[in-house]
């Protein structure tokens, strides 16, 4: 590939991001503001290039590794398959691509919180505790390709068309960003199938760290007894504060690594206590 052409496209992803950062500053930061504007927090520099980073580059290369994975794994479909999927409706493919990948979402997150070794990645998009827009993105790289090319692979291996899959990473992309807003806002019962912010908010806090697990479609929370109601901002905030630091270390206690780092913490503690 020619430099210039490549320098051409590196461009275009870049202003791509920028867009996406764009558009999601007109429409949620007003809306914070208004709605939310004792809590509403001011974007961070750091948060705002993360979120561009993703939306760019981030997904660029995601979308290479899916593309090389794909065209080497397709060769072994029945190519009458890949035909009978390929005839299928935009809505039909469109809604089982949104499935796999939602399936997709649920499993390695919930495995996020349990195994150590994906933990490790996946806390740091738990640094996010006062929910805003521009912090979606705070996650480790290794996370946030493990979750787009998980999410997105299995679509593309059943022959999938490109368009449902473009619809539904944009779709999903725009749907995270609110999922993080700092928005009261919750669909009632309807919350138990489509996840709403406030439900997402309480999945954050460290009381709930082990709950909703689901990105759009909670009803896989229900499905696997992993959904708690949502609660108000208010409520959410109360429990933050009021959540003493042993509690803290019960709730994070699933996860072997941290409580072997917090025994050998408090041994040391202990030591230290009787020499003195």
């Amino acid at each position: 590939m020619p430099m210039e052409l490549l320098l051409h496209q590196l461009a275009g992803v870049g202003v791509s991001g920028l867009c996406f950062v764009a558009v999601c500053a007109l429409v949620f930061w007003p809306l914070e503001e208004l709605f939310e504007s004792d809590g509403a927090a001011r974007p961070k520099l750091k948060d705002l290039a993360s979120l561009w980073f993703y939306q760019s580059f981030g997904l660029w290369l995601a979308a290479g590794i899916i593309y090389e994975i794909a065209f080497f794994l397709r060769q072994f479909l029945p190519q009458p398959w890949l035909l009978l999927v390929g005839r299928q409706p935009f809505w039909l493919q469109a809604t089982a691509a949104l499935l796999l990948a939602e399936v997709w979402v649920y499993v390695f997150h919930r495995l996020s919180h349990t195994l150590p070794s994906l933990w490790k990645f996946h806390r740091v998009h738990h640094t996010l505790v006062d929910m805003t827009w521009s912090a979606t993105s705070r996650q480790h790289p290794v996370d946030f390709l493990l979750i787009i090319v998980g999410a997105n692979l299995p679509a593309m291996l059943l022959g999938i068309d490109l368009k449902p899959i473009v619809f539904l990473v944009v779709l999903e992309r725009i749907y995270t960003v609110l999922l993080h807003s700092n928005l009261n806002l919750e669909y009632g019962w309807f919350t138990q199938i489509i996840a709403s912010p406030r439900l997402h908010r309480l999945h954050h806090t460290p009381k709930c760290g082990n709950q909703n697990y689901a990105g759009i479609l909670s009803l896989l929370d229900v499905l696997g007894n992993t959904f708690q109601p949502p609660v108000t901002k208010e409520q959410a905030s109360e429990t933050h504060e009021r959540l003493p630091a042993m509690a803290i270390v019960d709730e994070l206690s699933h996860i072997p690594s941290l409580t072997v780092s917090l025994a050998e913490s408090q041994s040391a503690d202990s030591g230290t206590s009787q020499k003195m």
